[in-house]
């Protein structure tokens, strides 16, 4: 049963199985007691005095389930456990668990994948924490064995991106109409895009649900944020569904939200039923739009190296690289404005900030025929920076793409909120920062956009539509830019000016937000005080969560 975090999964991304310990591949951070009791008070509740029950638990581990049910009422009331573990040693330790309980039934030394395979529905309670295993550490078999199985539950196109997925799928398909499971998931289940065929699945599949949220950081013995889901198989789930939330940061609040198949994720379900009512509300104003109706966000300059390609001044003119030189903001924490000017630049290339990107076009002579930038070349080949994957594909592999500058910038990855920048100075991005363009046609200028971007509304939208990381990170990937909420205001660059002195000169990084807020009160009437408030709290609610992982010990 493994739980592994999303900081250290993004870091492994591309790392082989040879390079990870063998705990990662299998899972192996097991479930705490408090986790375990929990997914058993929530099934005993569903099984409502039933006995003679079949139990499945398809990733035993070292069979802290087992252990569990044999320390509650539960035990007296099974006919037989059946439980699953592809390690030897950990399906011994589970045997044991089994056998002290004293309860009937068998632990399998098998993969689950495999011994699904032929299996009938006649389970009566599944318990599970599913292997939390990335796709490139999942053997082509399995990958295989995995599509199947998604594919035959009409989950098609899922299954390799986590083996938790798949495992999960499998276990629910084995409950008899009216069986119960409650299961450790990550929060991925409710926030990642993967799962979104999961959880449509789950609606038309399953009935009684109730999700056990916890704060991040609650089991240190998880690597990953995780919660809590329980409910009722039923093959005539019919939509909507009611899905009761429990919250059990600083005690226990509880809400509820009647949700139906779609193609976004949950996020937007974390918050109380009267915060996500204020969200949809606005999204009637007509002067409020979706951000694909007036602006295009897209990736930036691609190096594939950006400590090579990217230079300060100093190594500039000691390789004479002046000719191939264009100005660069190497990442948005260099522009402290809403506004990033020439001057800025200046001041970032004097400072020996790497203020310069290399660009070797065609168009230019070829650093080939100068003796200096040759050099320069000659030591990209020594530290092998030819060899690197966007480098070797290109032809010459100094011969970086750059992509034209835009009046916009938006920083991919934030901490409390991404920041949109008004590009004055015409400077390029890498890609750690979209580049942007009003559309032709549009009612406002790229001045009016990035007056108006800092707002509860729009920066609500961008936690609800974005993800985030171990250690808090919310990052949005072009798709969910384009999705984000903005409010469309000509003229509103006449505020320009005070709030990018509120960004530069403000310690209190809510500031800019404030007053953006009480900017658009004024100037969107629909937009009223108390409107705002909602939303400010909402995002508040959602951006404390996401934060609370950055001061969470084991994301450190």
């Amino acid at each position: 049963m493994v739980i592994t975090s999303v900081t250290e999964a993004k870091e492994e991304s591309m790392r082989t199985r040879d390079e990870v310990s063998d705990d990662k591949l299998r899972g192996g951070f097991y479930s705490p007691d408090v986790l375990v009791e929990l997914c058993i008070r929530r099934s005993a509740e569903l099984l409502d005095g039933r006995s003679d029950l079949r139990v499945l638990e398809p990733s035993a581990g070292d069979g802290a389930f087992l252990r569990g049910v044999g320390r509650s009422d539960m035990a007296g009331r099974i006919q037989a456990v059946e439980a699953v573990e592809i390690f030897a040693g950990e399906a011994t330790k589970a045997a044991d668990a089994l056998n002290s309980a004293g309860m009937q039934g068998r632990v399998v030394n098998q993969n689950v994948l495999q011994w699904s395979q032929g299996r009938g529905s006649d389970f009566d309670w599944v318990l599970a924490n599913p292997p939390y295993v990335r796709f490139q550490f999942i053997s082509d078999e399995d990958k295989q064995r995995a599509k199947e199985i998604s594919a035959g539950l009409g989950v098609a196109g899922t299954s390799v991106s986590n083996l938790w997925i798949p495992v999960f799928l499998l276990s629910l398909s084995k409950l008899r109409d009216g069986g119960v499971f409650s299961v450790i998931l990550p929060t991925e289940f409710l926030t990642g895009i993967s799962a979104n065929a999961v959880r449509n699945w789950l609606l038309a599949n399953t009935t009684d649900l109730t999700i056990d949220l916890f704060e991040p950081g609650s089991f240190p013995s998880v690597l990953q944020e995780v919660l809590i889901l329980s409910g009722r198989a039923s093959k005539g789930a019919t939509a909507p569904s009611k899905i009761q939330f429990r919250d059990h940061n600083s005690g226990i609040r509880s809400w509820s939200h009647m949700v139906t198949a779609a193609s976004g994720t949950w996020t937007n379900y974390l918050l109380l039923p009267e915060q996500n009512d204020a969200l949809a509300a606005v999204k009637s104003i007509s002067s409020v739009k979706s951000l694909s109706s007036v602006a295009r966000f897209s990736v930036s300059t691609v190096t594939g190296a950006n400590g090579y390609f990217c230079v300060d001044s100093t190594k500039v003119k000691a390789y004479g690289l002046e000719e191939w030189a264009i100005p660069l903001l190497p990442r948005s924490r260099h522009a402290e404005g809403l506004v990033y000017t020439s001057g800025e630049q200046q001041a970032l290339a004097d400072a020996s900030q790497p203020a310069w990107l290399l660009s070797f076009a065609a168009t230019k002579s070829s650093p080939e025929a100068h003796e200096l930038a040759q050099q320069y070349l000659e030591d990209g080949v020594g530290l092998e920076i030819d060899q690197r994957f966007k480098c070797r594909v290109r032809a010459p592999w100094y011969r970086v793409p750059v992509v034209p500058p835009g009046d916009l910038l938006l920083s991919k990855r934030s901490n409390r909120y991404p920041r949109v920048i008004s590009n004055h100075a015409k400077v390029v991005t890498t890609d750690t920062i979209y580049k942007g363009q009003i559309l032709a046609g549009s009612p406002i200028t790229a001045d009016d956009f990035t007056a108006a971007f800092h707002n509860s509304l729009t920066m609500l939208s961008a936690e609800v539509e974005g993800r985030s990381f171990g250690g808090g990170v919310l990052e949005l990937v072009p798709s969910e830019v384009n999705a984000l909420q903005v409010p469309i205001i000509p003229g509103a660059a006449s505020g320009l000016a005070r709030l990018d002195k509120i960004s530069r000169a403000s310690d209190d990084p809510e500031a800019l937000i404030e007053a953006t807020d009480e900017a658009l009160t004024r100037l969107i009437p629909a937009l009223d005080a108390q409107t705002m408030t909602a939303l400010s709290d909402a995002r508040h609610t959602l951006m404390n969560r996401r934060l609370q992982r950055t001061h969470s010990k084991f994301y450190s």
